[in-house]
């Protein structure tokens, strides 16, 4: 996990705390989307280095 998805987690869980449900819900999809752009990265990078045959 990087470490914007991190504070992204952390925020959400302290709006969460403080019942502010809109806000914990936006920091929860912003973090998804830090996780979804990291996992997507990476085989891109290996299609770059594997040689083709």
């Amino acid at each position: 996990m990087s470490l914007s998805a991190l504070r992204f987690e952390e925020q959400a869980k302290q709006a969460a705390e403080q019942g502010e449900i809109t806000e914990s819900a936006k920091a929860i999809l912003a973090g998804l989307d830090c996780e979804r752009r990291m996992a997507a990265s990476g085989p891109q990078m290996l299609q770059l280095i594997k040689p083709r045959a």
